[in-house]
């Protein structure tokens, strides 16, 4: 693995954190390599999942917002349950312990009302593991502009990856918060 990241590979991902879309032909042509060289190294990299290539989204195109949530857990045992619980929720962008008993969490919602909603009724702060929790709501997203939020094709869940019920939700019922992306009661543009 110490040559994966050599520096010819370091230009192939270069290319591609530009412009995605950007051919193997032009990628071989920009720095100087053929096509089916860039190709095999890609494969490579994609075989060792040293990178992977998807579709991001502008947060800020949609008018969306951002929450970070620092949480301290009760136990450190806790925070597997809270990954287990939230690595497969639609507003997830990052997950990361921070020490054997902190986690970081941060989200994004459609606008400012669903992210308070998210964040005061479904998200890992309201758990009982949490001992306590800090919020911070982003003013404006500088860096990087697209971001990993996943979108569902097909609502057909009843039930929100975390557990929770968005038709019983007093949040949702009130219209203050679209629901989750990932169930079919889902009322916003992901």
């Amino acid at each position: 693995m110490k040559d994966a990241f050599d520096k010819v590979n370091k230009q192939i991902v270069a290319e591609l954190q530009k412009n995605g879309r950007t051919t193997v032909s032009q990628i071989g042509d920009e720095i100087g390599i053929s096509h089916v060289a860039v190709r095999k190294r890609l494969r490579r990299l994609l075989d060792r999942e040293v990178i992977n290539i998807s579709a991001n989204v502008n947060v800020e195109a949609l008018d969306g917002k951002i929450g970070v949530l620092l949480l301290e857990v009760k136990r450190s045992k806790d925070i597997e349950k809270l990954v287990r619980s939230f690595k497969n929720c639609p507003r997830t962008i990052f997950l990361s312990g921070l020490s054997s008993s902190n986690l970081l969490a941060i989200i994004a919602a459609e606008n400012l009302s669903t992210l308070e909603s998210v964040i005061g009724v479904c998200s890992p702060r309201v758990k009982d593991c949490i001992r306590r929790s800090e919020v911070y709501i982003a003013s404006a997203q500088i860096y990087p502009r697209f971001l990993p939020i996943r979108v569902t094709a097909q609502k057909k869940a009843s039930i929100a990856p975390c557990g929770e019920k968005c038709d019983r939700c007093k949040e949702f019922r009130s219209k203050e918060c679209k629901g989750c992306p990932a169930t079919k009661f889902y009322a916003g543009p992901l």
